[in-house]
């Protein structure tokens, strides 16, 4: 957090050329994707809750024959056994090259952290844009991209490259990447009815009344759910958990969406393609109502809230009926009032490097 907002001040102040010209703000994501790639590929496996039960499983598939991980994969798609057999097949082509388990943390950072980069460069315009959405990234997802998840890390990077690929109407491409994905991660495969959703013309009619009449998508959400009841089966750990409410997830989502709302006009006339971040926000609306029944929901909440950080930054942008000293100010508050969510949220966690000595998450012991 420190780094992404003190190299952000280095490059703002225009020691670095134009704090705006688009080199600073490709030279400023290209360092901010190389930090986070050596803290993810560098971690202790006891970092994150599950960073060492991957590991248990890469070293598993090192000692399981091909033709057992070939049957794993024929029999989840003939009878259902099993789930994300592509992973199995994907770590067993990696082992051919890397076989120890830390190259294949770096290898997944390497996988995600450009693509995520290339997709913050590309939906934003300004420097200040960028390191706001380097700090909701820290804040919102650095606990599972950064240092837990392995198959959907993996898979949210594919519908990143995925998002490109709907802005240059390549829709065979599109969707055979999704659906190989999805053999890793079987809840991408929502990603392929967006190819059309994000291609509304007016997505803020739609995000409208469902953020405004949230409360009833929370009655209907028993029935709803119904409908999407197979991925709970696929999913069944991340079933029905009557602790579960995502009270502070829903209220900031619905926050950033009535923000936006509000300057859904000037938005796009900054970026046209930001029409496509709201339909996101359709996708993430409607199927967070039904996280309150079916837990499982809140994989696909994730992949539709990853447009929340370079909407949030487009939306203070379009504020131009302030002075840019008061839009810097808006700027800073928000940086502060996210970093100390930060700070409350990590109180107690632990990160250390793979060469030092770190106890495991309770839950293996």
């Amino acid at each position: 957090m420190f780094l992404i907002i003190a190299i952000g001040v280095v490059y703002s102040t225009g020691i670095k050329g134009l704090p705006d010209s688009d080199s600073n703000r490709k030279q400023y994501i290209f360092i901010i994707s190389a930090i986070l790639i050596l803290q993810s590929g560098l971690r202790n496996v006891a970092v994150g809750t599950d960073t060492y039960a991957y590991f248990d499983m890469f070293e598993t598939v090192k000692t399981t024959p091909w033709d057992e991980v070939i049957l794993e994969f024929v029999l989840h798609y003939t009878i259902g056994v099993g789930k994300d057999p592509g992973f199995m097949v994907f770590e067993k082509i990696v082992q051919i090259f890397i076989s120890d388990y830390q190259g294949f943390l770096f290898l997944i950072a390497m996988m995600f952290f450009p693509v995520l980069g290339n997709f913050i460069y590309k939906n934003t315009t300004t420097l200040k844009s960028a390191i706001l959405a380097y700090v909701i990234y820290a804040v919102l997802f650095y606990s599972f991209f950064s240092i837990t998840g392995h198959r959907q890390t993996i898979a949210t990077a594919a519908t990143l490259i995925g998002f490109e690929w709907i802005k240059q109407r390549k829709l065979i491409r599109y969707v055979i990447l999704i659906l190989v994905a999805s053999t890793i991660h079987q809840s991408c495969l929502i990603f392929l009815p967006f190819y059309f959703i994000a291609r509304i013309k007016r997505p803020d009619i739609i995000l409208w009344p469902l953020t405004l009449f949230f409360p009833l998508l929370l009655l209907l959400s028993s029935k709803i759910s119904l409908l999407f009841i197979g991925l709970s089966q696929s999913y069944e750990e991340y079933g029905h958990m009557e602790e579960f409410k995502p009270v502070t997830l829903t209220v900031m989502l619905l926050i950033v969406s009535l923000l936006a709302l509000f300057r859904y006009t000037k938005v796009v006339e900054i970026l046209p393609v930001a029409k496509m971040q709201y339909a996101a926000m359709v996708m993430a609306v409607f199927f967070l109502s039904l996280v309150f029944e079916i837990h499982a929901f809140l994989r696909i909440v994730q992949y539709f809230s990853v447009f929340i950080m370079v909407l949030v930054p487009l939306s203070i942008q379009s504020l131009t009926i302030f002075s840019k000293q008061i839009q810097n100010i808006i700027y800073a508050f928000l940086i502060l009032l996210l970093v100390g969510m930060y700070v409350r949220s990590n109180i107690g966690s632990e990160y250390k490097f793979f060469w030092q000595e770190m106890q495991l998450n309770d839950v293996y012991l």
